[in-house]
């Protein structure tokens, strides 16, 4: 059985942005090879990293479980308030407070990783990396 978070991840982090009440409220949120509607920035990229029933296992409760793992990547620039770096940090405080508990029981893996943008200098890109077991019986995520 295939199973993936990533929709119910977008709509959430979607609408934890969309709670805010600062510059982060018109935040896009997609899954990585969707189309952007256009280059407006801010805007987050959820991307499905680990999806391994290989990987499964099996606990003493004899539940199945899969591994799976999601980069969740947020780019912004100045704002009027924040520059780019401060900016990248809320999101990203945004998007940790999203999958944490009781919405989630991710673990996250690593440090963020907060870099200049490739394509525009202008712009501060920052990545999240989070790992979990998801138990396909009672529907449960477990950390890794």
């Amino acid at each position: 059985m295939i199973v993936s978070l990533t929709p119910q991840i977008i709509a959430d982090l979607q609408q934890a942005f969309n709670n805010q009440e600062s510059f982060l409220k018109d935040t896009i949120v997609k899954e990585k090879y969707k189309e952007l509607p256009g280059i407006k920035y801010p805007y987050v990229i959820v991307e499905e990293i680990l999806n391994s029933e290989v990987f499964s296992r099996s606990t003493t409760q004899g539940e199945r479980t899969t591994a799976l793992g999601y980069q969740v990547t947020a780019y912004c620039r100045d704002t009027e308030d924040y520059d780019a770096i401060d900016s990248l940090k809320l999101m990203l405080d945004v998007i940790y407070d999203c999958l944490k508990l009781p919405n989630y029981n991710m673990q996250r893996v690593g440090t963020p990783a907060i870099i200049p943008y490739i394509s525009d200098s202008t712009v501060m890109m920052g990545a999240l990396r989070y790992n979990c077991v998801y138990d396909y019986d009672t529907n449960l995520i477990y950390r890794s």
